[in-house]
């Protein structure tokens, strides 16, 4: 063989060897994406199981209707120092929100409903509530219409048909959507804060977690369905009564730079904040002239409107 034929297989075998090479390479490649991909998708499982601050790996105590009352006003009620309208306000408790009921207090009338203060507990806090926006027992029904408009956009895509209310998410860190109604069932997805959720049925499985009361409910976020925790649901809503709109705005004044206007018509989330002990309550604000604003949510926009052109069922 001359050098000439030498050369030549040298070549040949070479280009075997790299093109060898290179399968080996894309194999690696694709071993390594797929590695990743699983990687990423156990990350996903293991943050809808574990990040979830609500209910995930909380002890689940099961709840007796004794000495239990819900609020039933749509909007929410008043929890104040005493039994008076004008007392001093200590929280908001939410709509559907479940009470301790501590004490039966001083008869009142209050937008033509006569009815007992009562001394209740709720998250921690304690005050006094009108009862007649109070239902004894611990059972949670719809409070409002699920067909009303409460934002311009259906973002999540979400197929309110046949749904009886619509709630709001308020868990910082999300909150689960279960298999089952048990916070040990399995995940289906974690739903972010401020998602909008429809309530398909509400069960009769009320729990104590994390010494919030709530109930089970199924639900529908997106194309999933599964059940959730009411106990970190918003229901409280007001309904815009302005025929010209409702400027929403950053601040609690007439001054203060508009975010939206909010149809006539449609229903804003009053938004809950639980108030740390001793600070003031900043979802309801006076601004001086003896006005009100509420802090509220219409789609992705949250601001203050002006009490004046808002539906609030208990004045109290």
């Amino acid at each position: 063989m001359n050098l000439r034929q030498i050369a030549i297989c040298a070549f040949f075998v070479f280009s075997l060897n790299a093109c060898g090479g290179k399968k080996e390479e894309k194999k690696e490649d694709k071993k390594e994406e797929k590695k990743e991909a699983s990687a990423e998708s156990g990350k996903e499982k293991e943050s809808a199981e574990k990040s979830d601050a609500s209910d995930s790996g909380a002890e689940e105590k099961k709840s007796s209707s004794k000495d239990k009352a819900v609020v039933i006003a749509k909007s929410g009620l008043a929890m104040r120092e005493k039994a008076n309208k004008d007392a001093k306000l200590v929280d908001l408790l939410p709509a559907n929100s479940i009470v301790e009921v501590l004490e039966k207090g001083a008869e009142g009338t209050i937008k033509g409903k006569k009815n007992n203060w009562y001394k209740v507990k709720h998250d921690n806090k304690e005050g006094f509530a009108f009862g007649a926006f109070l239902r004894m027992g611990d059972k949670i029904q719809a409070t409002s219409n699920s067909t009303t408009k409460t934002s311009v956009d259906n973002d999540t895509k979400t197929d309110f048909k046949g749904v009886i209310q619509k709630g709001l998410v308020t868990a910082k860190s999300g909150l689960t959507l279960r298999e089952k109604p048990s916070a040990s069932a399995k995940a289906v997805q974690v739903i972010p804060q401020n998602a909008e959720i429809g309530i398909i049925e509400f069960t009769d499985d009320v729990v104590q977690i994390k010494d919030v009361y709530g109930n089970w409910c199924k639900a529908r976020f997106g194309k999933k369905e599964g059940y959730i925790f009411t106990g970190y649901v918003n229901f409280s809503t007001a309904t815009v009564s302005a025929k010209s709109g409702l400027k929403l705005r950053v601040k609690p004044n007439k001054e203060a730079k508009q975010l939206t206007t909010i149809p006539s018509g449609a229903e804003v989330y009053l938004v809950v904040t639980p108030t740390p002990e001793g600070e003031t309550n900043e979802d309801v604000v006076e601004d001086g002239s003896g006005h009100l604003w509420y802090k509220v949510r219409y789609g992705k926009f949250e601001g203050y409107a002006y009490g004046e052109f808002l539906e609030i069922e208990a004045g109290c």
